[in-house]
C-alpha cells in the first residue's frame, strides 16, 4: 500500500502530532516486531511454546492496526479508535486464535480487542503526550512492545496461578514483566497528578514497589523476589565471576562518564562508542556460560535506566543533577523530547533478539545453540555500528547520496562483522553450513546498507532486520 508522505505530514498537522525533528517517518519500522515473532514462530514450530504461538497471532492484531493507521493518516480522516477496519481486523484475530490455537470465544475476542483497539489509541496517545520523541516507525515499535508486556504479563500471572513457574527463565519473565508494570505505574501516577515532590514521589515509589511488586511477586513465585535474585547472583561460583565481571565493566563505566562529566566537554560519537564496547564486553560472556543470569539482568537494568530516567526528568533529587549533567555530555542528536531514550535504545537493541526468542538459552544455561541469532544485536549495533561510526568519522571521504554515513564506514561496519563471525567459528562456538555463511553474510550487508541510508534509530532497527533474517 503506497503512503503518501504529503498526506501523512497533513495528517500530522490537522491532529498537532510533533514527530521527531529531522527524521522521516520510519513507516516500514511498525512491521519488524510483528515479522520477527511471526518468523519466529514459524521457523521453530516445536521449540515455541503454545504462549509464543500465542504471541505470533496477537502480532497479527498488531499488523492489521498498523495498517488501518496508515490507511486512516493517508486520507487524512479524522482518527477513530473505533472502526469498521479494526472490528474487521478483532473478528480476524478472534478468528486466528480458535482456529490455530484453539482458544476460547471470549479470550479470542478480549486478546483481539487489545492487539488492536487498545494498541491503536495507545499508539495515538503516545504520539500526543509525547512530542518530538519519535518518528511514527519508532513510536510504534515502542507502543508493540509496550502492549505486549501488559497482555503477557497478565497471561503469565494466570498461567502461573494455575502451574506454578519452576524454572529460572519462567521466574525471570514473571519477575521483569511485574517490575516493569510497577514502574509503568510510577510512571503514570507521577505524570498523572504532577508528582514532583522529592519526598511524595519516593512514598509513591516505595508504597508501588511494595505493594505492585514484592508483594505480588512473593505470591506467585512462592518466594521472596529480592531474596531469590540474590540468592541467584550468589549459589554458584560461576556466576560469582559473571557478576564480578560484570561489575568491573561497570565500574569502569561510571567512571568514564564522571570523568567527562567533570571536563564538562561534549563527548563525540567515538566517545560515545565506549557504552557499545562495554555491551559486546557484558553480552558476550552472558550468552555463553551464563544465558538466563543475562536474560534476567538485562530487563532489571532496563527498568533502572527509565526509572533514572524519570528521577532526572522530574529533577528529583540527589541523581537529577548529575544525570542531567551526563545528558548534556553524552547526549545524542536523536534525543529532541523530554525524554533520552538512547541508553534504553542500546540496551533494548542488544537485548530484543533475547527476549523474543522462543528459547533463547538451552538447558546447560548457554545461548550456544541458538547463538547466531541472538548475537543480533552485539554484532550490529555492538560491532558494526561501532566500527562503521570510528571509520567513518576518522577515514571517511566517500559520503552515500543524502546521507552523512560514508562507504568507508559501511565497508568498517560489513568487514567487522564478518570478522566477529569467523572468530566464533574459529572458537567452535558457532558452527555454519554453506548456506548459513550466505545467510549470515546477506544479513550483515544488509544491515550495514540499512545503518548508512536510515535516518531512524539504528540502536532498534538493526538488530530486527539481522534477527529476523537469520532466524529464517
Amino acid at each position: 500500500m503506497f503512503v503518501s508522505s504529503h498526506n501523512i505530514t497533513l495528517f500530522l498537522n490537522k491532529h498537532k502530532l510533533h514527530t521527531r525533528p529531522h527524521a522521516g517517518h520510519g513507516l516500514w519500522l511498525m512491521f519488524l516486531l510483528p515479522a520477527a515473532l511471526i518468523t519466529s514462530a514459524a521457523a521453530h514450530p516445536v521449540m515455541s511454546s503454545s504462549t509464543y504461538k500465542l504471541s505470533s497471532i496477537f502480532s497479527v492484531g498488531l499488523l492489521f492496526s498498523s495498517l488501518i493507521f496508515l490507511y486512516e493518516s493517508s486520507k487524512t480522516v479524522r482518527l477513530k479508535v473505533t472502526n469498521v477496519w479494526l472490528i474487521l481486523a478483532c473478528c480476524i484475530v478472534a478468528g486466528l486464535l480458535q482456529i490455530c490455537l484453539h482458544r476460547g470465544l471470549l479470550f479470542s475476542f478480549w486478546s483481539a480487542i487489545v492487539s488492536t483497539v487498545l494498541y491503536h489509541s495507545l499508539y495515538f496517545s503516545v504520539l500526543k503526550n509525547m512530542p518530538n520523541c519519535f518518528s511514527l516507525g519508532e513510536a510504534a515499535i515502542c507502543c508493540q512492545s509496550y502492549i505486549l508486556l501488559l497482555y503477557f504479563t497478565v497471561i503469565n500471572i494466570l498461567n502461573n496461578i494455575i502451574r506454578p513457574a519452576t524454572s529460572m527463565m519462567q521466574m525471570s519473565t514473571l519477575t521483569i514483566q511485574v517490575g516493569l508494570i510497577g514502574l509503568s505505574a510510577i510512571i503514570f501516577i507521577s505524570y498523572q497528578f504532577g508528582i514532583k515532590n522529592p519526598l511524595k514521589f519516593y512514598i509513591l515509589t516505595g508504597l508501588i514497589f511494595a505493594f505492585v511488586v514484592v508483594v505480588p511477586l512473593q505470591i506467585l513465585l512462592k518466594t521472596n523476589p529480592l531474596l531469590w535474585i540474590l540468592t541467584l547472583f550468589w549459589e554458584d561460583l560461576q556466576r560469582n565471576k559473571v557478576l564480578v565481571y560484570w561489575v568491573l565493566f561497570s565500574l569502569v563505566a561510571v567512571v568514564f562518564v564522571n570523568r567527562r562529566i567533570k571536563r564538562a566537554k561534549k563527548a563525540s560519537t567515538i566517545g560515545r562508542k565506549i557504552f557499545h564496547f562495554l555491551i559486546i564486553a557484558v553480552f558476550i560472556p552472558g550468552l555463553l556460560y551464563n544465558c538466563c543470569l543475562l536474560y534476567l539482568a538485562s530487563g532489571v537494568i532496563l527498568g533502572i535506566f527509565f526509572m533514572l530516567e524519570v528521577l532526572r526528568v522530574l529533577n528529583i533529587p540527589p541523581l537529577a543533577e548529575a544525570l542531567q549533567n551526563g545528558l548534556v555530555v553524552f547526549g545524542d542528536e536523536k534525543d529532541t523530547g523530554i525524554i533520552a531514550f538512547t541508553p534504553m535504545y542500546l540496551l533494548a537493541g542488544c537485548s530484543l533478539p533475547l527476549w523474543i526468542h522462543p528459547a533463547p538459552c538451552d538447558v546447560t544455561n548457554s545461548a550456544v545453540f541458538n547463538l547466531l541469532p541472538l548475537l543480533s544485536g552485539v554484532l550490529s549495533i555492538g560491532v558494526g555500528d561501532t566500527a562503521a561510526s570510528i571509520v567513518g568519522s576518522k577515514f571517511g571521504t566517500h559520503h552515500w547520496r543524502g546521507s552523512r554515513k560514508t562507504v568507508e564506514g559501511t565497508v568498517a561496519c560489513i568487514g567487522s562483522q564478518l570478522l566477529a563471525i569467523f572468530l566464533f567459528v574459529f572458537c567452535d562456538f558457532i558452527k555454519l553450513s554453506n548456506m548459513d555463511y550466505v545467510k549470515t553474510a546477506l544479513a550483515i550487508i544488509i544491515g550495514a546498507i540499512t545503518e548508512a541510508k536510515t535516518d531512524q534509530v539504528d540502536n532498534l532497527v538493526l538488530p530486527f532486520i539481522m534477527y529476523i533474517i537469520l532466524i529464517v
